[in-house]
C-alpha cells in the first residue's frame, strides 16, 4: 500500500506515521468483514476510534487514505464515528455515549440532510418541542450514512427558529439503496431527544470544516487504486505490438492521472494542516472547501481516466475499477456539494 505520509513529510510528525501503519495494517486485516457494526467493532478493538471527536485531522485524513485503498466501507465505518462523536466532544454532552463510540461498541450517525435541505441548511424543517426535561423532534431526515444500523444519532432541528443539536436513542430508520452503502433515512415523529447544544448551526459547521477536506484524502485512496491497478494492466497488456504503456498518448494520460494525484493530496493536506494549527473558535471554511473541492473532483478525473484506460473491462459491473468509481463518485457531493463549494470559495473573495 502506497504511503500518504512519506512524500508529503512536511505536513506530519512521527506520530502520523505510527498511525499510518496502523491504519494500514487494519485495512490489510484477513477474515470476513461483516456489515457497519462489525467493522466498527473491529476498529474500536485495534484502537482507530480511540480519538474519535479530539485527535487531530491529519490523523484522520492518513487513516481514511489507508481505509479507503482497500475498503470504502471500513472507511464509512471510521469517519462517521468521527461526524456523530465530534459533537458529543465539543457539547460535553453525552460522555458515556461517547466512550461507547470510541470502544466500537455503538454505532452513531449524523442526521442533517433533508429531503428539501441539502446543502441549503436553513430551509430544514425538523422541528423541536420541549415535552417537560426533554425534547420532542418531528421530521424526516435521508441520505444518513450508518443511520440503519445506529444506536444513536446526533440530528440538527429547529428549536425556537434557531438550529440545535440533539441526542436521539434508538433512531427508527429505512434503509436506502445509495452505491452498496449503509445509508437511510431518519423518522422523527414526536421522537423523544435530549438537546447537546442550542448553538447546533455553529457545532454542525464546525463538525463539517473538520470532516470535510479529508474526504478528498478519502478520495484519493480510491484513486491511488485504481491508479496503481491501471499502471499494472497498461504495463501487462500489449496492442499495436507494443505494451499500451509505451504508447504515447497513454503515457500522457499516465502524466494527467498523476498530476491529478499529486494535486488531490498536496490541497486536502493543506486544508488539514489549516484546520489543525488554526484556533478552534476560528472558521476554515474556506480552506476546509478548496481542500474537498480540488481533491475528489481530481480524483474523479482519474478514475475516469482509468475506466478509460481499460477500454470493455472498465466498464463491467463486478470489475475493480468500475467498484472504485461507483465508490468514489459520491464523494463529490457529500459534505458538501462541489457546486456549493464553489459558493463558499467565491464569497470569500467577494
Amino acid at each position: 500500500m502506497p504511503s500518504l505520509v512519506d512524500p508529503y513529510a512536511c505536513f506530519f510528525t512521527p506520530a502520523h506515521t505510527t498511525a499510518e501503519q496502523v491504519a494500514a495494517a487494519f485495512a490489510t486485516r484477513g477474515g470476513p468483514r461483516g456489515g457497519i457494526r462489525d467493522r466498527v467493532r473491529a476498529l474500536g478493538a485495534a484502537g482507530l476510534l480511540d480519538d474519535v471527536g479530539r485527535g487531530d485531522v491529519r490523523t484522520l485524513a492518513v487513516r481514511r487514505a489507508q481505509l479507503a485503498y482497500v475498503d470504502a466501507m471500513d472507511d464509512l465505518a471510521f469517519i462517521v464515528q468521527e461526524l456523530g462523536g465530534f459533537p458529543l466532544e465539543k457539547s460535553g454532552a453525552e460522555p458515556a455515549i461517547l466512550a461507547r463510540a470510541r470502544a466500537g461498541d455503538s454505532v452513531v450517525c449524523f442526521g442533517m440532510t433533508e429531503p428539501d435541505a441539502g446543502s441549503d441548511v436553513a430551509a430544514m424543517t425538523t422541528f423541536a418541542e420541549p415535552d417537560g426535561h426533554q425534547f420532542r423532534l418531528t421530521g424526516l431526515k435521508h441520505y444518513i450514512s450508518n443511520a440503519p444500523e445506529a444506536d444513536h444519532a446526533v440530528v440538527f432541528a429547529k428549536l425556537d427558529q434557531k438550529i440545535a443539536a440533539f441526542m436521539v436513542d434508538s433512531p427508527v430508520t429505512e434503509p436506502q439503496d445509495v452505491s452498496g452503502h449503509s445509508i437511510g433515512r431518519v423518522v422523527l415523529d414526536a421522537t423523544p431527544a435530549r438537546l447537546l447544544a442550542s448553538r447546533g448551526g455553529a457545532l454542525a459547521l464546525a463538525t463539517l470544516e473538520r470532516c470535510r477536506p479529508t474526504v478528498g484524502l478519502a478520495a484519493w485512496g480510491l484513486a491511488r487504486h485504481g491508479f496503481d491497478h491501471t499502471l499494472d494492466r497498461l504495463k501487462s497488456r500489449s496492442q499495436f505490438g507494443k505494451p499500451l504503456a509505451a504508447q504515447p498518448v497513454v503515457q500522457s494520460r499516465i502524466a494527467d492521472m498523476a498530476l491529478d494525484l499529486e494535486q488531490a493530496a498536496l490541497t486536502a493536506l493543506w486544508a488539514c494542516w489549516t484546520r489543525d494549527v488554526t484556533p478552534v473558535d476560528q472558521r476554515t471554511g474556506y480552506t476546509s472547501a478548496i481542500g474537498k473541492l480540488t481533491a475528489t473532483e481530481a480524483c474523479g478525473r482519474v478514475l475516469d481516466q482509468c475506466v478509460q484506460l481499460h477500454g470493455g473491462a472498465g466498464v463491467e459491473e463486478a470489475s475493480l475499477i468500475q467498484t472504485l468509481w461507483r465508490e468514489a463518485r459520491p464523494l463529490r457531493i457529500y459534505e458538501g456539494a462541489t457546486d456549493v463549494l464553489k459558493t463558499v470559495i467565491a464569497e470569500r473573495w467577494l
